[in-house]
């Protein structure tokens, strides 16, 4: 960094410092020339808190409102962010993320000295939105002289899933006489390339969200084995699993109306249909068709009666009305189609969705 003599038209350099070195501290130096004059972070802010105490004991050190009314946490180091200076903000912004209004004022009560209302005309005129909108989402702002590579990693890494984050170094020099400058800039997201990156990230996350969404269908895996199989499950109407409750528990998260798509493992999918009824034990299961018990109405499965008379031991029924099913040699699958190891769970995976209901029908 240098300076200007325009007179004497020659540059002077300027000599990079630590603020330590300075003897310089982030709560007492610092910190209040942040409170005095936010513009150095890059943006207008409005400070409202400067050692807030949160009900954890912790302090944070500066409070603020941006302009869209969107309540700024600001995390300040002095030359070294250390390595989890990230983990330290998140966990002031989930407290700051329950604020509700009146707490917000009487915050800004307290550091302005003044009244409710008059902390409530400050930030509703400094905002660029309505009151109503204040706290709806929150920010981080890191500072310092310098970050570490593990924050720096950490800080891209939360941006992509929305985490509002940005670091602002402040870097200090001084020149022959000792006179401070400080140099701030915003390194992440860098304020070129700003609007770039936030469409990319935004485009990323929506991508991301979009692929993970519940499709609305049930992902289930067919057992087969000596207690239940594929034929008996497409000729009675049901799917079954148990044997323990880790595996009869997951049938009850499915409700009458629920669209399934059953699967054999190794194999591929195998069925399409439509929860009739939902998970009773298997002694008390009765075919729809013909009101026969499952267990009288002749399966192929050897052991489907076993420990019947114990509901956590025994197997669970649900009901489906089979739409299109296939035998298992017929299984359908491509590379990289969904497949889990839980009996029931959510399908969010949108390719497999469209192959299945080319497949199967919806």
């Amino acid at each position: 960094m240098f300076q200007v003599d325009i007179e004497a038209k020659q540059l002077r350099r300027l000599t990079p410092t630590g603020f330590s070195e300075l003897g310089l501290y982030e709560r007492f130096d610092i910190q209040e020339w942040i409170e005095k004059t936010p513009e150095i972070l890059g943006e207008e802010l409005l400070i409202i808190g400067k050692e807030v105490i949160l009900a954890s004991g912790k302090r944070l050190d500066l409070l603020a409102v941006d302009t869209n009314a969107h309540l700024v946490i600001i995390e300040l180091k002095r030359d070294s962010s250390g390595e989890a200076v990230e983990w330290q903000a998140i966990k002031y912004a989930s407290y700051c993320g329950s604020l509700l209004p009146d707490e917000i004022y009487s915050l800004f009560e307290s550091h302005l000295k003044t009244s409710a209302s008059d902390a409530r005309r400050r930030i509703e005129e400094f905002i660029d939105t309505d009151i109503e909108a204040l706290n709806g989402a929150q920010r981080i702002i890191l500072a310092s002289r310098q970050f570490n590579s593990e924050v720096i990693s950490a800080v891209l890494w939360l941006r992509e899933f929305g985490v509002n984050i940005q670091c602002t170094r402040l870097a200090p020099f001084v020149d022959a006489q000792r006179n401070l400058f400080i140099n701030p800039e915003t390194i992440i997201p860098l304020p070129e390339a700003k609007d770039y990156i936030e469409r990319k990230e935004k485009k990323q996350r929506t991508g991301s969200q979009a692929h993970r969404e519940w499709t609305g269908y049930w992902f289930v895996n067919v057992g087969e084995g000596s207690h239940r199989n594929w034929d008996d499950n497409r000729k009675f109407g049901y799917i079954g699993a148990g044997q323990g409750p880790r595996y009869s528990s997951a049938l009850k998260r499915l409700s009458v109306g629920d669209k399934i798509y059953a699967y054999m493992k190794g194999l591929g999918y195998v069925g399409f249909g439509e929860v009739t009824s939902t998970a009773v034990p298997v002694g008390d299961f009765t075919v729809e068709e013909t009101g026969t018990p499952l267990l009288n109405a002749g399966l192929t499965a050897p052991d489907a009666g076993a420990h019947c008379d114990d509901e956590d031991l025994s197997d669970w029924a649900v009901g489906v009305r089979w739409i299109h099913t296939v035998s298992r040699d017929q299984a359908r699958t491509f590379a990289g189609a969904f497949a889990n190891q839980n009996v029931v769970c959510k399908l969010r995976d949108h390719e497999t969705l469209r192959f299945l209901k080319e497949a199967f029908g919806a």
